[in-house]
């Protein structure tokens, strides 16, 4: 059997990926790691993990992820450590003799200024992302070269995907350094059910909600890496990874103030805080160029499948904060 490298193991797509595995067979050994196993950011950790056993593919999805505030406020750090354990784990995959891999890129690190919508792959280093995550943008972005070179040097199948903003079960429900999703359900629960400090008569947005975003399911994430982990004529390349829809912020609040139960008229937009890049609307064209008959699950299906495992959870202090 083939021996599977997972990183990232104990993030939303890993923690999700993990289950999946554990309840449908597998003609292959997975094995997942997270940051309490090895840090990655360390190249003599890296080199212990690898060393453990003889890997034949790698599913890289460890990285320093946090929402829009997040990335504003640690532009530096997300740059350094992702760049640490991108370059790190690159390397040792070329060492070890790791000849494929899934290595995960994000929507996010796209021009902020494209020359067209939707963006397609060959557009994402065509100018400079938004300043609001450059570093993590940068590092991504460094990832992507770092696959493509080594495949044109190496002739190695290191093959980059890009989702758009994922959610879903096991997601980071952190209000301050979480995605917008998770936190906006977060709040949105807390202000419903008056627990302090969002023990309001109104539930705040931050930003106007004008912002567009495209929202993939963790699920259909995992469906996808899978489908091109084995897919023999992908060797190469970048996906990005979405179905062909698009909301405003303001539209998925007033999706999960339905599944919430929380009334409209109580929502108020503070426009002090930024939206972050009004527009990152990325293609699929690509992605469906390979699998045309890719279903993806409904986002008031998603949300509400994602609110029912928070409230299920909320006891649990990582869900509570």
């Amino acid at each position: 059997m083939v021996n599977i490298l997972v990183t990232g193991g104990s993030g939303m797509v890993g923690t999700f990926l993990k289950n999946f595995l554990l309840h449908n067979e597998s003609i292959d050994n997975f094995y997942f790691i997270s940051s309490k196993d090895y840090n990655l950011e360390n190249m003599n950790e890296v080199e212990a993990c690898f060393n453990e056993r003889q890997y034949d593919k790698i599913i890289h999805l460890a990285a320093m992820v946090g929402g829009l505030y997040k990335n504003m406020n640690n532009n530096s750090s997300m740059l350094m450590k992702n760049l640490k354990i991108n370059t790190n784990i690159i390397e040792a995959c070329h060492k070890y003799n790791i000849n494929r891999g899934i290595f995960c890129l994000s929507s996010c690190i796209y021009p902020q200024n494209p020359s067209k919508y939707p963006m397609t792959e060959e557009q994402l280093c065509e100018s400079q992302p938004h300043d609001s995550n450059e570093g993590y943008a940068y590092a991504k972005r460094m990832l992507y070269m770092l696959c493509k070179h080594y495949n044109r040097d190496y002739g190695r199948e290191y093959i980059c995907v890009s989702p758009v903003n994922l959610y879903g079960i096991h997601d980071n429900f952190n209000i301050e350094d979480g995605h917008v999703i998770p936190g906006l359900i977060n709040r949105m629960y807390k202000t419903k059910n008056q627990i302090k400090p969002y023990n309001k008569d109104y539930f705040e947005v931050y930003g106007s909600g004008k912002a567009q975003r495209q929202f993939l399911f963790v699920p259909d994430f995992c469906n996808i890496i899978l489908q091109i982990l084995y897919h023999k004529e992908i060797t190469n390349g970048i996906y990005n990874i979405c179905d062909d829809k698009e909301y405003s912020i303001k539209e998925v609040v007033s999706l999960i103030a339905k599944i919430v139960d929380y009334d409209e008229s109580k929502i108020v937009y503070n426009t002090n805080y930024s939206d972050g890049i009004i527009k990152k609307t990325v293609s699929n064209e690509k992605l469906k160029g390979v699998f045309p008959y890719l279903i993806f699950t409904d986002i008031e299906n998603g949300l509400r499948n994602t609110y029912d495992w928070f409230v299920q959870n909320y006891h649990k202090s990582t869900i509570r904060v």
